[in-house]
């Protein structure tokens, strides 16, 4: 097939120059090659295309019919190589974004207004999924991965942390005091109300840090949300103590609407990744969201 095609070129390049020197020299390859590949043709479809004499060369009525198909495909092709080259000179097109569900929808969409402005001329796919997407099977451009990078063929550049807090809200911590160690949230002690993303055990589990000795608590509660702004409610009504991340909170922290707690017992952030699987033939326009992506959460 890309001899088949290859050959259409030299042909046009036949008739639009009207010898096989001056194609040769157009197509910078020898007389030869542009000779063999109209042997080739007249071969394959068993066909006269030209008709030479030693001064000109005349297509056939076939040979014409023919060279407007090259023809044809010669410039669609020419298109579709500048069509790419602008894509990559200038931000265009459409390009697909994945990332967890909580953080994607607090951190990355209010984002993209601007993102849309600055580029008006990209379309942006933004799918959320807590589970781990496999970029080239799903073409995804670039992924969001919060916890520690385990797939090595992806590349990577490097977001702000994630920084786990324990809260409860004012009124809470008025009606209950703040625990002073984290096996007070347990449901053995029964001391505190958890809200947790749900009944499961494992998503009970909170973990805890004495210096380096991990204390692990299965929590009291009888709330439970997977959504962290439905939690962010629960928080405010007083329903009792969140363990998630600060980003999710800065301003209720900020205000004194929402107080943190355990603060020495509390893991080490989370590292955060943009991720994505090809560098070397990137987009122009993944390139600027990769960019503008690690300026905003960088």
């Amino acid at each position: 097939m890309l001899d088949r095609m290859s050959d259409m070129a030299i042909f046009a390049a036949i008739i639009e120059q009207g010898s096989f020197t001056r194609a040769a020299e157009r197509l910078e390859i020898s007389k030869s090659a542009v000779s063999k590949a109209l042997t080739r043709l007249e071969a394959e479809l068993q066909t006269k295309l030209l008709t030479r004499t030693t001064r000109k060369l005349n297509p056939t009525v076939a040979g014409l019919n023919f060279y407007q198909h090259c023809r044809d495909i010669v410039a669609e092709t020419e298109q579709a190589f500048e069509h790419i080259n602008a894509m990559r000179s200038k931000p265009s097109g459409r390009i697909t974004l994945s990332a967890p569900v909580n953080f994607g929808s607090t951190q990355v969409a209010p984002l993209m207004p601007e993102f849309l402005e600055r580029y008006p001329e990209v379309d942006v796919d933004l799918q959320l999924s807590n589970r781990l997407t496999n970029l080239v099977a799903e073409n995804i451009d670039i992924g969001i991965r919060c916890g520690t990078l385990k797939d090595s063929m992806l590349y990577f550049r490097k977001l702000a942390p994630l920084h786990i807090v324990l809260v409860g809200s004012k009124g809470y911590f008025a009606r209950t005091p703040k625990p002073q160690h984290p096996n007070e949230l347990s449901y053995k002690e029964g001391k505190h109300q958890c809200i947790t993303d749900s009944a499961r055990i494992t998503d009970r589990q909170w973990r805890f840090y004495d210096n380096n000795d991990l204390i692990q608590v299965t929590v009291n509660g009888r709330f439970f949300v997977s959504d962290n702004r439905a939690m962010r409610s629960a928080l405010q009504a007083d329903l009792g103590l969140a363990y998630m991340p600060s980003y999710s909170l800065n301003e209720l922290i900020e205000s004194g609407e929402i107080e943190t707690a355990l603060e020495n017992f509390m893991p080490q952030p989370v590292p955060v990744h943009l991720v994505y699987p090809e560098r070397k033939y990137m987009s122009a326009a993944v390139s600027a969201a990769l960019d503008f992506l690690q300026e905003k959460l960088g």
